[in-house]
């Protein structure tokens, strides 16, 4: 068993490179997989466009569920499920929006 004694030094630039090159693949990665959530989000949609749910009715918008739960914590449930809001998301986002609210 070899026990290390030292460990390897860094320079405080290249920790700070390291540093500053995760946050940019991160940033870059994030973009990507919110790019893939709404192309699953708009695919769902186009399951729902003209059907109805005997309980919940049309379905008039997806909502990824990460951009969701942000509009959820940031302006609250009421708003985020109130009609001039689903109007907004309509303009915003058509291919999200099955069914016109």
């Amino acid at each position: 068993m070899n026990i290390i004694k030292t460990l390897p030094r860094y320079s405080d630039g290249e920790i700070n490179d390291a540093f500053i090159r995760e946050i940019q693949t991160g940033f870059k990665m994030e973009r990507a997989k919110e790019q893939d959530r709404i192309n699953q989000a708009a695919t769902e949609a186009k399951t729902n466009v003209g059907k109805t749910h005997p309980v919940l009715g049309k379905c008039v918008a997806n909502i990824p569920a990460r951009d969701y739960f942000r509009l959820v914590k940031n302006y609250g449930a009421e708003t985020v499920t109130s009609k001039d809001f689903l109007k907004y998301w309509n303009k915003k986002l058509p291919e999200l929006s099955p069914n016109k609210a």
